[in-house]
């Protein structure tokens, strides 16, 4: 599936950037703590989209610490670095650390995405552990290309958390 994603275009991904950056932005007008991420390796890239939602204060990105994500309140793209996997990431001493529970919208990248919802990530679970930790009012958006999308049900297990939207692009 790894293969799918990484076999695009560079034109057609930023085509599909651009996009996401205008679409994303109507998710977001009433929701005052948004988690984005960092794109990793060929996932679509949201730098344009977090860059808007940094400027109105309401970029939060995770950092991987062991087996969990912790948030972060981004108010500048400068308080990031690069981590050994080469995603930004925020640093928690210049980024104020927010509670899962305050999120009210989590656009979450996947390597596949499918008809019911559920999505395929890197097979580590980080989501699955952070959105039970979520409000149950979180709006959950799944995010990626169009040739990320199965009309068949992915494997999954019992821990996976289907999301409520899909934004594929």
């Amino acid at each position: 599936m790894h293969q799918l994603r990484d076999s695009l275009s560079e034109e057609r991904r930023g085509l599909a950037s651009q996009n996401a950056t205008q679409s994303l932005k109507s998710h977001v007008s009433n929701g005052k703590m948004v988690l984005s991420y960092a794109s990793f390796q060929s996932e679509l890239c949201l730098w344009e989209f977090n860059t808007w939602l940094c400027e109105k204060e309401r970029l939060v990105l995770p950092l991987v610490e062991r087996d969990q994500l912790r948030l972060f309140h981004i108010k500048n793209l400068a308080d990031l670095r690069l981590s050994s996997w080469g995603i930004s990431e925020p640093i928690p001493e210049k980024c104020e650390e927010i509670n899962p529970w305050d999120v009210d919208i989590a656009f979450i990248p996947g390597i596949a995405f499918d008809k019911h919802h559920n999505r395929i990530g890197y097979g580590k679970g980080y989501y699955d552990r952070l959105l039970p930790l979520c409000k149950p009012s979180v709006i959950t958006v799944g995010v990626g290309y169009q040739e990320q999308f199965f009309e068949h049900t992915l494997p999954i297990h019992s821990k996976d958390i289907p999301l409520k939207i899909l934004e594929l692009f």
